[in-house]
């Protein structure tokens, strides 16, 4: 346990767009929070709902403000050049610290290691009514390990929620990229890990993030679908890139193909979707597999090129 005096200031920053039914759960996580450093910031990127009357109810608690919609990238962003912390982190209105000691032991840990830039913990997912689905355990190992799995797997095992920062990170390597949608975090912790940072696991539940149905229409998958070969654009055309992640420029670029395929095939674009699957099949032929080829047969079976997904 770390002595209270001359604790490091945590700033944690909660972006909310028209999730009222979920942001007093957020609020009261991080206020409940035994680490008493903690300088907490709310952002409300216009919201119609009852938001605002939420915060208000914690004045003097928290630092809020309501500006007009923005998107969530760039209101994140805006809080954390709010804040004052040497350790930043944010948690989405509908996500919440698990366990009172969250703060703390994200804190405690990058004390006792000052040479790790970003501490990542578990976390449990859970459905819209708070139910636990499944215990999320991240993998134990340093960030090019992780870069490489994603490549390989095109999944990516961060949960941001139960992830602490240095401030230093701003300095180095920026801000989140408001050109991403939907997965800047994964953009930053590629950004972050393809810069020789060092990340540490701690191997304990943190957070719970919610999956719900708002994060699963075909809207949604159909703007989430452009984000993985910018991403690939940002982070594996870098002139910068070190050589081991050089190496593997032609099997990223195949993933973020197909990760897009994969996105537009849920979004029920089917022309789309085949059109990045046979790109990334080009690109590096070893990606094929059963499952995409099964998923590419689909795209010939099924019409379907939405022009309104709303």
């Amino acid at each position: 346990m770390i002595n209270d005096e001359n604790l490091p200031l945590v700033s944690i920053v909660t972006p909310t767009y028209n999730q009222a039914r979920y942001l007093e759960e957020t609020i009261q996580s991080v206020l409940q929070q035994d680490y008493p450093n903690i300088e907490y910031i709310v952002l409300n990127d216009g919201s119609t709902d009852e938001t605002e009357e939420i915060l208000k109810k914690y004045d003097g608690q928290i630092i809020w403000e309501s500006h007009e919609n923005i998107g969530q990238t760039p209101t994140i962003n805006k809080g954390w050049r709010l804040s004052q912390g040497q350790i930043i982190a944010y948690i989405n209105s509908d996500d919440t610290y698990i366990v009172p000691d969250a703060i703390r032991k994200g804190v405690e840990f990058l004390l006792a290691n000052p040479d790790v830039a970003v501490v990542y913990g578990d976390a449990y997912e859970i459905d819209e009514s708070g139910k636990i689905v499944k215990y999320h355990s991240a993998p134990d190992c340093d960030f090019t390990a992780l870069v490489k799995n994603w490549i390989r797997t095109l999944n990516w095992q961060i949960v941001q929620p139960s992830t602490f920062i240095r401030r230093e990170i701003l300095d180095e390597v920026g801000y989140l990229d408001p050109s991403i949608y939907y997965a800047m975090d994964l953009e930053y912790w590629l950004r972050i890990g393809t810069k020789n940072f060092k990340i540490a696991h701690l191997a304990e539940p943190l957070s719970c993030y919610r999956l719900h149905s708002e994060s699963k229409t075909v809207s949604t998958h159909a703007k989430n679908a452009p984000d993985f070969v910018n991403i690939y654009n940002k982070i594996f055309e870098r002139s910068d890139l070190p050589k081991e992640f050089r190496d593997l420029r032609r099997q990223a670029k195949s993933g973020a193909y197909l990760r897009t395929a994969k996105a537009y095939h849920a979004a029920l674009d089917y022309e789309q979707s085949r059109h990045y699957m046979l790109k990334g099949f080009s690109i590096y032929p070893p990606n094929i597999s059963w499952i995409w080829l099964k998923r590419l047969l689909v795209t010939y079976f099924k019409q379907g090129s939405p022009q309104h997904l709303g």
